[in-house]
């Protein structure tokens, strides 16, 4: 085998990672947590009686509770104790809390358990970062490691959307059973990562990426790190975008007397597209600066959704096929976008408060889902364009700040804290 071979194979497959522990648990969290996104407010509403509106209320209030009072803190956390246990500790805690929820029938009692549920999440996104640092060896490896959580996590929404469609056929034939069913093999799924979480944070000797870390600077180093600042703020408009795509295109296609079928269609096309492009995406990003790459995924996501205004200008024909390739165009974007988003993350932590950097980069996706559906409503009330065009400027600029940010340094990932021999296991 040549040597560009080799390499091109490193950059499709992480470091015989699966051949471990840590795949099987990774694969399951990140699986759960996406199931379980696309699916809790059908399983308040349909499954539990509750009202819309009421259900949306508790898990927002909820969620955004534990944004704000845990958010930085899962961090220091995980700095502190290492992302093994970080890990380990952040599905526990959802493994206890998903069986609440056959017992949830008021607003303060969802609220309380979606807070727990977010908190588990929180402190998982926080350690996932060092703890695929932990199982590879190189920036490559690193891509396509995160590709590949990125395809999970995707494939999970689909499979989410997939079993409320399935529960609402069949509710009528088995009754609630379906619905009181997900939460216990959520809880069930958690459990098991969990303990294969904290398997592999016994094996210190072989896992240096779950050691705490060492030197660590705090929270004080990540606020005086400006181009790490910068380059979050950036990442707001992408994860806005990202956001917007889930919760006002439905409406926007609505809004164009577009049928019924078009917005469930479009969501299966990007959940299938995501993953397939990811291989794609790792092969257009070979031997590509991450922060290069950033710019490509922010215009890609600017074109497409700026190519939404365009589809009132077409039939219903006309109009499915230009937004599956405007999907596509944003798929393949998001496929970037996850690939390298935190291996530049970890670059700026530099082998050192991974936890902490993890944590306030995960942030924006915390505020994007928080204000990202009333920012795209409040845009949508004014003009119907108006999200697109907002949107597509953000992006735009997020590629101005990223190709500043590549012309100066790029972050180097300091391999040896992390590096660890999975295939020895």
């Amino acid at each position: 085998m040549t040597a560009d071979a080799t390499r091109a194979d490193a950059a499709v497959r992480p470091r015989r990672v699966g051949s471990g522990t840590f795949m099987t648990a990774m694969v399951i969290d990140t699986i759960g947590a996406g199931v379980w996104v696309t699916f809790s407010l059908l399983y308040f509403t349909d499954g539990r009686g509750m009202q819309l509106s009421t259900a949306g209320a508790a898990l927002s209030t909820g969620s955004l509770a534990a944004l704000v009072l845990s958010g930085l803190a899962v961090g220091t956390f995980t700095d502190r104790f290492g992302p093994c246990p970080a890990a380990t500790v952040s599905c526990v805690i959802r493994a206890l809390v998903f069986p609440a929820y056959l017992w949830a029938d008021t607003p303060v009692a969802v609220g309380l358990i979606a807070f727990g549920v977010s908190l588990g999440d929180r402190l998982y996104w926080a350690a996932h970062g060092g703890l695929v640092a932990g199982a590879t060896s190189d920036e490559q490896a690193r891509r396509g490691m995160f590709a590949l959580l990125n395809s999970l996590r995707t494939l999970g929404f689909g499979l989410g959307a997939l079993g409320v469609s399935v529960g609402a056929a069949l509710e009528h034939r088995v009754g609630p059973v379906f619905w009181t069913t997900i939460p216990l093999l959520n809880a069930a799924g958690f459990a098991l990562s969990g303990y294969l979480f904290w398997r592999l944070g016994t094996r210190t000797g072989r896992l240096r990426g779950c050691e705490a870390a060492r030197d660590a600077r705090g929270y004080r180093g990540v606020f005086a790190d400006r181009r790490f600042l910068a380059f979050t703020g950036a990442t707001l408009a992408l994860t806005l975008a990202s956001v917007a795509f889930d919760s006002i295109l439905p409406i926007y296609l609505r809004w164009l007397g577009m049928p019924l079928w078009l917005p469930p269609a479009a969501y299966v096309l990007s959940c299938v597209a995501i993953p397939a492009f990811q291989p794609v995406a790792l092969w257009w990003g070979r031997g590509r600066a991450p922060m290069r790459l950033m710019v490509q995924a922010a215009v890609l996501l600017a074109v497409a959704l700026a190519g939404f205004l365009l589809l009132g200008g077409f039939g219903v024909p006309g109009a499915a096929l230009l937004m599956s390739m405007l999907i596509l165009l944003f798929s393949l974007g998001e496929a970037l976008f996850g690939a390298v988003a935190m291996v530049l993350v970890l670059g700026f932590a530099g082998g050192r408060d991974s936890g902490r950097y993890g944590a306030f980069y995960q942030l924006v996706w915390g505020v994007a889902a928080a204000i990202g559906p009333g920012l795209h409503t409040l845009l949508f009330a004014v003009s119907a364009a108006a999200p697109w065009i907002v949107l597509a400027i953000a992006l735009l600029g997020a590629a101005l700040v990223y190709s500043h940010l590549a012309r100066t340094a790029e972050p180097a990932v300091e391999d040896h804290r992390f590096r660890v021999d999975v295939a020895s296991r």
